[in-house]
Protein backbone atom coordinates (compact mmCIF):
# COMPACT_ATOMS: atom_id res chain seq x y z
CA UNK A 1 0.00 0.00 0.00
CA UNK A 2 1.34 3.23 -0.94
CA UNK A 3 2.54 6.09 1.42
CA UNK A 4 -0.71 8.60 0.73
CA UNK A 5 0.15 12.22 0.42
CA UNK A 6 -1.08 13.88 3.50
CA UNK A 7 1.95 11.75 4.89
CA UNK A 8 4.54 12.28 2.10
CA UNK A 9 3.56 16.42 2.48
CA UNK A 10 3.01 16.49 6.46
CA UNK A 11 6.04 14.21 6.73
CA UNK A 12 8.61 16.10 4.83
CA UNK A 13 6.92 19.25 6.76
CA UNK A 14 7.63 17.19 10.04
CA UNK A 15 11.05 16.96 9.21
CA UNK A 16 11.73 20.45 7.98
CA UNK A 17 10.44 21.41 11.29
CA UNK A 18 12.57 18.95 13.59
CA UNK A 19 16.08 20.96 11.54
CA UNK A 20 14.44 24.63 11.34
CA UNK A 21 11.78 24.39 14.63
CA UNK A 22 13.23 21.86 17.08
CA UNK A 23 17.04 22.13 16.69
CA UNK A 24 17.36 25.54 14.72
CA UNK A 25 15.19 27.67 17.28
CA UNK A 26 14.63 25.74 20.54
CA UNK A 27 17.46 23.77 20.63
CA UNK A 28 19.70 26.50 21.98
CA UNK A 29 18.12 26.42 25.48
CA UNK A 30 20.53 23.34 26.23
CA UNK A 31 23.45 24.89 25.24
CA UNK A 32 23.02 28.42 27.30
CA UNK A 33 25.16 26.86 30.12
CA UNK A 34 27.83 25.61 27.63
CA UNK A 35 27.98 29.38 26.00
CA UNK A 36 28.22 30.88 29.69
CA UNK A 37 31.08 28.66 31.09
CA UNK A 38 32.79 28.29 27.69
CA UNK A 39 32.97 31.86 26.28
CA UNK A 40 32.47 33.77 29.19
CA UNK A 41 28.97 35.32 28.38
CA UNK A 42 26.76 36.61 30.74
CA UNK A 43 22.85 35.52 30.47
CA UNK A 44 21.58 39.23 29.65
CA UNK A 45 24.19 38.60 26.18
CA UNK A 46 23.00 35.03 25.42
CA UNK A 47 19.20 36.23 25.97
CA UNK A 48 19.71 39.34 23.43
CA UNK A 49 21.08 36.34 21.03
CA UNK A 50 17.77 34.47 21.03
CA UNK A 51 15.82 37.25 20.45
CA UNK A 52 18.37 38.49 17.84
CA UNK A 53 17.58 35.20 16.44
CA UNK A 54 14.01 35.36 16.73
CA UNK A 55 14.37 38.66 14.55
CA UNK A 56 16.00 36.96 11.80
CA UNK A 57 13.03 34.46 12.28
CA UNK A 58 10.77 37.40 11.54
CA UNK A 59 12.25 39.29 8.54
CA UNK A 60 12.78 35.01 6.94
CA UNK A 61 9.01 35.04 7.89
CA UNK A 62 7.90 37.73 5.59
CA UNK A 63 10.36 36.96 2.69
CA UNK A 64 9.09 33.57 2.99
CA UNK A 65 5.30 34.70 2.09
CA UNK A 66 6.78 36.26 -1.00
CA UNK A 67 9.15 33.71 -2.01
CA UNK A 68 6.20 30.84 -2.03
CA UNK A 69 3.52 33.04 -3.46
CA UNK A 70 6.04 33.43 -6.58
CA UNK A 71 7.49 30.50 -6.66
CA UNK A 72 5.55 27.21 -4.59
CA UNK A 73 6.51 26.30 -1.06
CA UNK A 74 9.24 24.08 -1.87
CA UNK A 75 12.02 27.30 -2.29
CA UNK A 76 11.48 28.67 1.19
CA UNK A 77 11.47 25.67 2.74
CA UNK A 78 14.77 24.33 1.14
CA UNK A 79 16.15 27.21 1.95
CA UNK A 80 15.62 27.40 5.07
CA UNK A 81 16.70 23.56 5.94
CA UNK A 82 19.70 24.96 4.12
CA UNK A 83 20.36 28.02 6.41
CA UNK A 84 19.81 26.00 9.53
CA UNK A 85 22.76 23.84 7.90
CA UNK A 86 24.87 26.57 7.28
CA UNK A 87 24.27 28.25 10.62
CA UNK A 88 24.61 24.94 12.83
CA UNK A 89 28.26 24.40 11.20
CA UNK A 90 29.02 28.17 12.42
CA UNK A 91 27.82 27.49 15.48
CA UNK A 92 30.21 23.96 15.76
CA UNK A 93 33.18 25.51 14.31
CA UNK A 94 33.00 29.22 16.19
CA UNK A 95 36.16 30.24 17.74
CA UNK A 96 34.75 33.15 19.63
CA UNK A 97 31.88 35.33 20.31
CA UNK A 98 30.78 36.66 17.45
CA UNK A 99 31.00 33.59 15.29
CA UNK A 100 28.90 32.09 17.56
CA UNK A 101 26.00 34.69 17.69
CA UNK A 102 26.12 34.39 13.77
CA UNK A 103 25.33 30.90 14.27
CA UNK A 104 23.36 30.39 16.75
CA UNK A 105 21.63 33.61 14.66
CA UNK A 106 21.47 31.91 11.41
CA UNK A 107 19.95 29.07 12.57
CA UNK A 108 17.19 30.34 14.36
CA UNK A 109 16.17 32.67 11.50
CA UNK A 110 16.29 29.44 9.42
CA UNK A 111 12.95 28.18 10.66
CA UNK A 112 11.29 31.50 8.47
CA UNK A 113 11.09 29.50 5.85
CA UNK A 114 9.70 26.37 7.30
CA UNK A 115 6.17 26.99 8.60
CA UNK A 116 4.45 29.24 6.50
CA UNK A 117 4.76 27.33 3.45
CA UNK A 118 3.08 24.14 4.35
CA UNK A 119 -0.45 25.94 4.57
CA UNK A 120 -0.29 26.07 1.16
CA UNK A 121 1.45 22.90 0.54
CA UNK A 122 -0.95 21.08 2.64
CA UNK A 123 -3.96 23.16 1.02
CA UNK A 124 -3.03 21.89 -2.31
CA UNK A 125 -1.22 18.90 -2.28
CA UNK A 126 -2.98 17.16 0.36
CA UNK A 127 -7.18 16.05 -0.31
CA UNK A 128 -9.17 17.62 2.16
CA UNK A 129 -10.02 14.93 4.20
CA UNK A 130 -6.28 14.55 5.25
CA UNK A 131 -5.28 17.93 5.63
CA UNK A 132 -5.66 18.61 9.56
CA UNK A 133 -3.63 15.29 9.94
CA UNK A 134 -1.39 16.91 7.53
CA UNK A 135 -1.11 19.66 9.48
CA UNK A 136 -1.04 18.51 13.00
CA UNK A 137 1.74 16.58 11.44
CA UNK A 138 3.73 19.11 10.10
CA UNK A 139 3.51 20.53 13.75
CA UNK A 140 4.52 17.88 15.61
CA UNK A 141 8.04 18.21 14.02
CA UNK A 142 9.12 21.04 16.36
CA UNK A 143 8.99 18.18 19.60
CA UNK A 144 10.44 15.56 17.39
CA UNK A 145 13.15 18.16 16.57
CA UNK A 146 14.25 18.75 20.37
CA UNK A 147 14.03 14.36 21.16
CA UNK A 148 17.05 14.37 17.88
CA UNK A 149 18.79 17.41 19.53
CA UNK A 150 18.55 15.53 22.56
CA UNK A 151 20.07 12.58 21.49
CA UNK A 152 22.42 14.33 19.94
CA UNK A 153 23.87 16.60 22.97
CA UNK A 154 23.39 13.63 24.88
CA UNK A 155 25.17 11.57 22.67
CA UNK A 156 28.11 14.32 22.61
CA UNK A 157 28.29 14.24 26.04
CA UNK A 158 31.07 17.01 26.52
CA UNK A 159 32.06 17.70 22.96
CA UNK A 160 29.00 19.86 22.63
CA UNK A 161 30.16 21.21 19.00
CA UNK A 162 30.13 17.52 17.39
CA UNK A 163 26.07 17.98 18.54
CA UNK A 164 26.35 21.13 16.28
CA UNK A 165 27.76 19.21 13.21
CA UNK A 166 25.19 16.60 13.68
CA UNK A 167 22.35 19.33 13.60
CA UNK A 168 23.64 20.53 10.10
CA UNK A 169 23.56 17.07 8.92
CA UNK A 170 19.94 16.87 9.67
CA UNK A 171 18.94 20.40 7.89
CA UNK A 172 20.77 18.61 4.97
CA UNK A 173 18.84 15.88 4.89
CA UNK A 174 15.06 18.20 5.49
CA UNK A 175 16.39 20.22 2.30
CA UNK A 176 16.64 16.81 0.61
CA UNK A 177 13.27 15.54 1.35
CA UNK A 178 11.51 19.30 0.70
CA UNK A 179 13.12 19.40 -2.70
CA UNK A 180 11.62 16.19 -3.27
CA UNK A 181 8.36 16.38 -2.37
CA UNK A 182 7.28 19.89 -2.41
CA UNK A 183 5.95 21.53 -5.28
CA UNK A 184 8.29 23.30 -7.50
CA UNK A 185 5.77 25.82 -8.81
CA UNK A 186 3.44 28.60 -7.26
CA UNK A 187 0.14 27.13 -6.38
CA UNK A 188 -1.88 30.20 -4.48
CA UNK A 189 -2.16 32.38 -7.38
CA UNK A 190 -1.54 35.14 -4.58
CA UNK A 191 0.09 37.22 -7.84
CA UNK A 192 -2.82 37.44 -9.45
CA UNK A 193 -5.17 38.19 -7.12
CA UNK A 194 -6.58 41.47 -6.02
CA UNK A 195 -4.88 43.53 -3.31
CA UNK A 196 -5.49 42.61 0.39
CA UNK A 197 -6.53 45.57 2.50
CA UNK A 198 -5.79 46.15 5.84
CA UNK A 199 -9.19 44.65 6.71
CA UNK A 200 -8.35 41.84 5.35
CA UNK A 201 -5.50 41.14 7.75
CA UNK A 202 -6.77 42.74 10.64
CA UNK A 203 -10.43 42.55 12.04
CA UNK A 204 -12.70 41.62 14.93
CA UNK A 205 -11.71 37.63 14.01
CA UNK A 206 -7.70 37.72 13.16
CA UNK A 207 -7.31 39.99 16.02
CA UNK A 208 -8.21 37.48 18.80
CA UNK A 209 -6.01 35.01 16.82
CA UNK A 210 -2.80 37.28 16.90
CA UNK A 211 -3.49 37.81 20.34
CA UNK A 212 -3.74 35.07 21.50
CA UNK A 213 -0.42 33.51 19.16
CA UNK A 214 1.68 36.43 20.88
CA UNK A 215 0.56 35.70 24.60
CA UNK A 216 1.40 31.93 24.64
CA UNK A 217 5.10 32.98 22.45
CA UNK A 218 5.88 35.54 24.93
CA UNK A 219 6.28 32.89 27.49
CA UNK A 220 7.24 30.23 25.32
CA UNK A 221 10.30 32.11 24.46
CA UNK A 222 11.35 32.37 27.81
CA UNK A 223 10.70 28.97 28.49
CA UNK A 224 13.02 27.57 25.95
CA UNK A 225 15.59 30.25 26.18
CA UNK A 226 16.05 29.39 29.79
CA UNK A 227 14.08 26.46 30.97
CA UNK A 228 17.49 24.23 31.24
CA UNK A 229 19.85 26.64 32.59
CA UNK A 230 17.21 27.50 35.31
CA UNK A 231 17.16 23.96 36.78
CA UNK A 232 20.95 23.54 36.53
CA UNK A 233 20.93 26.74 38.01
CA UNK A 234 19.04 25.34 41.03
CA UNK A 235 21.63 22.38 41.10
CA UNK A 236 20.48 20.18 38.93
CA UNK A 237 22.88 17.90 36.96
CA UNK A 238 24.06 19.16 33.45
CA UNK A 239 22.42 16.05 31.83
CA UNK A 240 19.06 17.57 33.25
CA UNK A 241 18.51 20.08 30.32
CA UNK A 242 18.88 17.41 27.86
CA UNK A 243 16.91 15.41 29.27
CA UNK A 244 14.09 17.73 30.23
CA UNK A 245 14.09 18.63 26.14
CA UNK A 246 13.88 14.32 25.48
CA UNK A 247 10.50 14.82 27.57
CA UNK A 248 9.29 17.89 25.97
CA UNK A 249 9.33 16.26 22.34
CA UNK A 250 8.24 12.57 23.74
CA UNK A 251 5.48 14.24 25.20
CA UNK A 252 4.74 17.21 22.41
CA UNK A 253 5.04 14.37 20.00
CA UNK A 254 3.18 11.80 21.35
CA UNK A 255 0.05 14.43 22.02
CA UNK A 256 0.18 16.80 19.66
CA UNK A 257 0.26 14.68 16.73
CA UNK A 258 -3.04 14.01 17.39
CA UNK A 259 -4.35 18.06 17.46
CA UNK A 260 -6.36 17.31 14.14
CA UNK A 261 -8.23 14.56 16.15
CA UNK A 262 -8.85 16.97 19.05
CA UNK A 263 -9.67 19.54 17.10
CA UNK A 264 -12.78 17.46 15.22
CA UNK A 265 -13.78 16.03 18.55
CA UNK A 266 -13.83 18.82 20.31
CA UNK A 267 -13.26 22.18 18.54
CA UNK A 268 -11.12 24.80 19.11
CA UNK A 269 -12.02 27.14 22.20
CA UNK A 270 -11.87 24.79 25.21
CA UNK A 271 -8.49 22.76 23.84
CA UNK A 272 -7.16 25.74 23.20
CA UNK A 273 -7.70 27.53 26.80
CA UNK A 274 -6.48 24.34 28.34
CA UNK A 275 -3.08 24.32 26.35
CA UNK A 276 -2.67 27.88 27.31
CA UNK A 277 -2.99 27.48 31.11
CA UNK A 278 -0.65 23.98 30.58
CA UNK A 279 2.16 26.46 28.89
CA UNK A 280 2.05 28.83 31.76
CA UNK A 281 1.28 26.34 34.45
CA UNK A 282 4.90 24.77 33.60
CA UNK A 283 6.70 27.83 33.40
CA UNK A 284 5.36 28.53 37.25
CA UNK A 285 6.07 24.83 38.03
CA UNK A 286 9.85 26.25 37.69
CA UNK A 287 9.49 28.79 39.74
CA UNK A 288 8.20 26.85 42.76
CA UNK A 289 10.56 24.11 42.73
CA UNK A 290 13.29 24.05 40.04
CA UNK A 291 15.94 22.26 42.24
CA UNK A 292 13.53 19.05 42.37
CA UNK A 293 14.29 16.53 39.38
CA UNK A 294 10.64 15.12 39.12
CA UNK A 295 9.74 19.12 38.94
CA UNK A 296 11.90 20.13 36.27
CA UNK A 297 11.07 16.90 33.73
CA UNK A 298 7.28 17.14 34.61
CA UNK A 299 7.25 20.76 33.69
CA UNK A 300 8.87 19.95 30.69
CA UNK A 301 6.38 17.25 29.96
CA UNK A 302 3.61 19.78 30.67
CA UNK A 303 5.25 22.27 28.51
CA UNK A 304 5.31 19.80 25.64
CA UNK A 305 1.66 18.85 25.48
CA UNK A 306 0.65 22.28 25.58
CA UNK A 307 3.27 24.10 23.36
CA UNK A 308 2.89 21.34 20.21
CA UNK A 309 -0.81 21.13 20.75
CA UNK A 310 -1.83 24.90 21.30
CA UNK A 311 0.18 25.53 17.98
CA UNK A 312 -1.70 22.70 15.99
CA UNK A 313 -4.55 24.39 17.35
CA UNK A 314 -3.29 28.30 16.42
CA UNK A 315 -2.64 26.66 12.69
CA UNK A 316 -6.22 25.69 12.03
CA UNK A 317 -7.35 28.46 14.18
CA UNK A 318 -5.38 30.80 11.15
CA UNK A 319 -6.74 28.66 8.21
CA UNK A 320 -10.32 28.71 9.59
CA UNK A 321 -9.42 33.07 10.07
CA UNK A 322 -7.78 33.32 6.43
CA UNK A 323 -8.93 30.81 4.26
CA UNK A 324 -8.51 31.71 1.17
CA UNK A 325 -4.93 32.83 1.63
CA UNK A 326 -3.63 30.38 3.94
CA UNK A 327 -0.11 31.24 3.95
CA UNK A 328 -0.46 34.90 3.46
CA UNK A 329 -2.57 34.95 6.82
CA UNK A 330 -0.41 32.69 8.56
CA UNK A 331 2.64 34.58 7.67
CA UNK A 332 1.34 37.18 9.47
CA UNK A 333 0.52 35.33 12.63
CA UNK A 334 3.76 34.05 12.34
CA UNK A 335 4.81 37.97 12.40
CA UNK A 336 3.49 37.55 16.11
CA UNK A 337 4.59 34.55 17.39
CA UNK A 338 8.17 36.01 16.63
CA UNK A 339 7.33 39.15 18.50
CA UNK A 340 6.69 36.94 20.93
CA UNK A 341 9.68 35.14 20.94
CA UNK A 342 11.73 38.14 20.78
CA UNK A 343 10.06 39.61 24.25
CA UNK A 344 10.21 36.36 26.75
CA UNK A 345 13.90 35.83 25.67
CA UNK A 346 15.06 39.35 26.41
CA UNK A 347 12.55 40.40 29.16
CA UNK A 348 13.45 37.12 30.89
CA UNK A 349 17.21 37.93 30.24
CA UNK A 350 17.39 41.12 32.29
CA UNK A 351 14.75 40.79 34.96
CA UNK A 352 16.75 37.47 35.99
CA UNK A 353 20.52 39.43 35.70
CA UNK A 354 18.93 42.59 37.27
CA UNK A 355 15.97 41.57 39.42
CA UNK A 356 16.30 37.81 40.09
CA UNK A 357 15.01 34.63 38.42
CA UNK A 358 11.93 33.72 40.34
CA UNK A 359 10.34 37.14 39.11
CA UNK A 360 11.59 36.40 35.58
CA UNK A 361 9.56 33.31 35.90
CA UNK A 362 6.45 34.84 37.36
CA UNK A 363 6.33 37.49 34.76
CA UNK A 364 7.17 34.74 31.90
CA UNK A 365 3.80 33.06 32.38
CA UNK A 366 1.88 36.02 32.72
CA UNK A 367 1.10 36.13 29.02
CA UNK A 368 -0.41 32.52 28.46
CA UNK A 369 -2.24 32.61 31.17
CA UNK A 370 -3.87 36.09 30.39
CA UNK A 371 -4.42 35.11 26.79
CA UNK A 372 -6.51 32.29 27.69
CA UNK A 373 -9.64 33.98 28.65
CA UNK A 374 -9.25 35.13 25.05
CA UNK A 375 -11.33 32.66 22.75
CA UNK A 376 -11.93 32.56 19.30
CA UNK A 377 -14.69 34.05 17.31
CA UNK A 378 -17.95 32.44 16.82
CA UNK A 379 -17.33 32.03 13.20
CA UNK A 380 -14.06 30.02 13.72
CA UNK A 381 -15.27 28.06 16.81
CA UNK A 382 -15.12 24.73 14.95
CA UNK A 383 -18.19 22.68 14.79
CA UNK A 384 -16.95 19.22 15.05
CA UNK A 385 -20.34 17.95 13.97
CA UNK A 386 -20.13 19.88 10.58
CA UNK A 387 -16.41 19.16 10.07
CA UNK A 388 -15.82 18.86 5.94
CA UNK A 389 -18.82 21.12 4.12
CA UNK A 390 -18.02 23.40 1.57
CA UNK A 391 -14.68 22.09 0.84
CA UNK A 392 -15.56 21.83 -2.92
CA UNK A 393 -17.91 24.96 -3.22
CA UNK A 394 -14.01 27.02 -1.77
CA UNK A 395 -12.45 25.73 -4.81
CA UNK A 396 -15.23 26.19 -7.00
CA UNK A 397 -15.25 29.56 -6.02
CA UNK A 398 -11.24 30.29 -5.89
CA UNK A 399 -10.53 32.69 -8.39
CA UNK A 400 -13.48 35.09 -7.54
CA UNK A 401 -12.29 38.28 -5.73
CA UNK A 402 -12.60 38.58 -2.33
CA UNK A 403 -12.23 41.80 -0.07
CA UNK A 404 -11.84 40.25 3.25
CA UNK A 405 -12.12 36.77 5.22
CA UNK A 406 -15.60 35.77 4.65
CA UNK A 407 -17.40 33.71 7.44
CA UNK A 408 -15.16 30.42 8.36
CA UNK A 409 -16.22 27.34 6.48
CA UNK A 410 -16.55 24.30 8.65
CA UNK A 411 -13.42 22.48 8.83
Amino acid sequence: MGISQASRVGGAGLLALVATYGIGRQAYGLFVPTFREEFALPLDVLGFYASAAQAGYLVATVLAGVLAARFGPRVPVVAGCLLLAVGAAMTASAPGPLLLAVGVIAAGTSAGGAWAPFSDAVGHQVPSTGRRRALALVNAGSPVGLMVASVLVLGAGDRWRAAWWGFAVVGLVAAAAAWRVLSPVAVSGDLNRERLSFGWFFNTRSVRLFVVTLGISITSGAYFAYAPDTAQSAGLASWTGPAMWAVLGLAGAGVGVFGGGIANRYGLRAPLAVTLVLVAASTLALRVAAGSLVVALGSAAVFGVGFTTGFALLVMWSQQVFDDRPTTGFTLAIVFIAAGFIVGPGVFGVLATHVDRSAALLVAAAPALAVALVPPSREDRVDPHRLGRHRTERFMRADRPRRGPRRARMR
